[in-house]
């Protein structure tokens, strides 16, 4: 009976051994993410419409397509951990970007954009470097520098973003606390190549943009949250220097956890 009890308790002891060797192996232990799913947009003047735009991420967690209302398809690839390019289609016409890299950084991006298959056009962008931020962009097509870009930071987000070029722009941005978006897709380097902000890590409660005829744009957005202090609407408004309505429109933001 005692040789049958001893036996009993080495092969528990010997199953708790394995268990905590299996749930303590040397695999990282993979958390689920909230990360953004589907956007509903309603706007647009005299009668405003709704569109819709869905996200898909593939299994690192990176944004793997974005489909705009159905009618654009954006389609990202990955040449192993590093962002390669992103692909737009809509109607007859294809714009690719694509991002070379030196030193484990963005050093540039070719912008290639296509009609009927024909490419009609392309463009270069090349980074410069204050620290690990990109503070200076110059846009190039055929050899001329056609933009500049000037970029200036507070802690993770971009604060100011001043073009030049056939005119000059200037756009002064301000955050709050709470979390973008994009808070848990982010990029590491502000490259600028999509349109919205995916390198700020707190959400954009309101911008100024100035041009250099004395023209004035500002935006003011309005969040509500949810408890993890990701926003699940906006209120966007749009106001001329002369306090003239330029638009606004209601978005929904949905998540899933991945």
């Amino acid at each position: 009976m005692k040789k049958q009890l001893t036996l009993l308790i080495v092969t528990a002891s010997l199953l708790l051994v394995t268990c905590k060797k299996k749930s303590g192996s040397d695999e990282p232990e993979v958390k689920p993410v909230k990360l953004l799913s589907r956007i509903i947009e309603v706007g647009g003047f005299p009668t405003p419409t709704t569109m819709f735009t869905i996200y898909t991420y593939d299994d690192k967690k990176r944004i793997s397509t974005i489909k705009i209302g159905g009618t654009t398809t954006i389609t990202y690839s990955y040449h192993g951990d590093e962002l390669f390019s992103i692909e737009t289609k809509f109607e007859d016409n294809k714009n690719v970007v694509e991002v070379t890299y030196e030193n484990g950084r963005p050093a540039s991006v070719a912008y290639k954009n296509y009609t009927n298959g024909v490419l009609k056009n392309q463009r270069k962008k090349g980074f410069l470097y204050t620290g690990d931020k990109i503070t200076e962009a110059h846009v190039n097509e055929s050899g001329t520098v056609m933009a500049k870009i000037f970029y200036r930071y507070s802690g993770d987000n971009v604060v100011a973003e001043d073009s030049e070029s056939d005119f000059v722009l200037k756009k002064d941005l301000t955050y709050g606390t709470k979390k973008s978006i994009y808070y848990n897709s982010r990029l590491k380097y502000n490259i600028s190549i999509e349109g919205f902000d995916r390198f700020s890590a707190n959400e954009l409660l309101s911008s100024l943009m100035k041009y250099d005829n004395g023209a004035e744009l500002r935006q003011k957005n309005t969040f509500t949250y949810d408890d993890d202090g990701f926003p699940i609407t906006l209120l966007k408004e749009y106001t001329f220097e002369t306090g003239m309505s330029a638009g606004t429109f209601r978005y929904t933001y949905e998540y899933k956890m991945y």
